[in-house]
């Protein structure tokens, strides 16, 4: 994700420092994605925003969006949801050099470099080892005949949880009564996607072999941890240009915070436009195939005096209790009709439990839908 940062600098003795930026950080076209030459490519292209706006970045929908090669060969992207274009799965040929043709709405033009396609080794290895007080997840992999040199990792975690209270019932509006409930909201799966940059370079190095690389860190008392967890690693080869140009955006996003830090900057992606060459464009585009490796870790396998955290359901402390329909005058319509406000969560023989959705339905945090990969 490439965004506009502002440095806000207070102080009890100190005015805060607003930057003047050079030019307009509204309404640039903002790239994010590669040309994935043995797979789907995916591409996502949306407008930069003031500084001071509030709310996400507007879409670039009902673009044009192609893959091109050297030799004239096009590969067409479809829309799939706005801004979001995607390509058929495809293998291109190594033997030539590939960029993105863009053409939005307006007719306005914009094309990347022309760029090799760069293929990563394997993953030699994906391992979590335990710390004193989380578990700290590393990469291995290297190139024995020393053409990578520039790495990038991605990666996308699932765990499962559960709500803070397992539901039995449910509120049958049509009968007007309190049935027993068939579909699963206590089991969960949650999914995220890094939103950090993970890079590295072995040019200083006797070998192109990365050990050890930290990739992620994840506190003991983490809810991720809870049950099972699982991380899936993707690793880009990069050409020096891409290298340079991820290590300039890592700099504007993680060392901003203090008076000494550097000011934000435009960063200068290799995405240009045909129609005004003066117009700044957000993003570099490279062309590389993917790499994969998934790992689990099983709760039994960490140590016992682990305590994770509630993940979110910290104030899910006590259930209420609603006598049977045939007291004090309340109906189950008036108490569970609107299943937003409350669900039933269990009965005894005179009395029914609920609780806040929040704390009940799982689906409201992630899907009760099992991963395919998932053991």
């Amino acid at each position: 994700m490439l965004t506009w940062l502002l440095l806000l600098l207070t102080a009890s003795c100190v005015e805060p420092y607003e930057p003047k930026l050079v030019g307009t950080a509204a309404n640039l076209l903002v790239l994010d994605g590669f040309i994935n030459t043995d797979g789907v490519t995916t591409i996502t292209l949306t407008r930069s925003q003031d500084l001071s706006s509030a709310g996400g970045y507007p879409a670039e929908t009902k673009a044009t969006v192609r893959i091109e090669s050297e030799a004239g060969t096009r590969y067409p992207l479809t829309e799939t949801s706005p801004g979001v274009y995607i390509s058929t799965s495809q293998k291109l040929p190594s033997s030539t050099r590939y960029h993105l043709y863009i053409r939005t709405s307006t007719g306005r033009e914009y094309t990347s470099d022309y760029t090799v396609a760069k293929q990563p080794p394997p993953i030699d290895n994906l391992k979590a080892r335990i710390q004193e007080n989380g578990l700290q997840i590393y990469v291995d992999t290297h190139d024995d005949e020393g053409k990578t040199q520039y790495y990038r990792w991605e990666y996308t975690e699932t765990w499962e949880f559960t709500s803070a209270f397992r539901s039995t019932l449910r509120y049958d509006d049509s009968r007007n009564q309190v049935i027993s409930r068939r579909e699963n909201i206590y089991n969960c799966w949650r999914t995220e996607n890094s939103s950090s940059i993970n890079t590295t370079s072995t040019v200083r190095l006797s070998q192109d072999a990365v050990r050890d690389y930290r990739l992620l860190f994840i506190p003991s008392s983490s809810g991720r941890l809870r049950y099972r967890y699982s991380i899936l690693v993707r690793q880009y080869a990069m050409s020096a240009a891409e290298f340079d140009y991820w290590e300039a955006i890592k700099k504007n996003t993680e060392n901003i915070g203090t008076l000494f830090d550097p000011l934000p900057s435009q960063i200068q992606g290799n995405v240009h436009c045909l129609t005004d060459d003066t117009e700044p464009v957000l993003g570099f585009v490279g062309a590389a195939t993917v790499v994969e490796q998934r790992l689990f870790v099983d709760r039994l396998t960490l140590p016992n005096e682990w305590r994770t955290n509630l993940d979110g359901y910290e104030t899910c402390t006590a259930l209420d209790t609603f006598p049977s329909e045939r007291w004090k005058g309340w109906t189950l319509q008036e108490y569970f009709g609107d299943p937003q406000l409350r669900i039933p969560v269990s009965r005894t023989s005179i009395a029914f439990t609920a609780q806040t959705p929040e704390c009940v339905d799982c689906r409201l945090r992630g899907t009760n839908v099992k991963p395919s990969f998932w053991p």
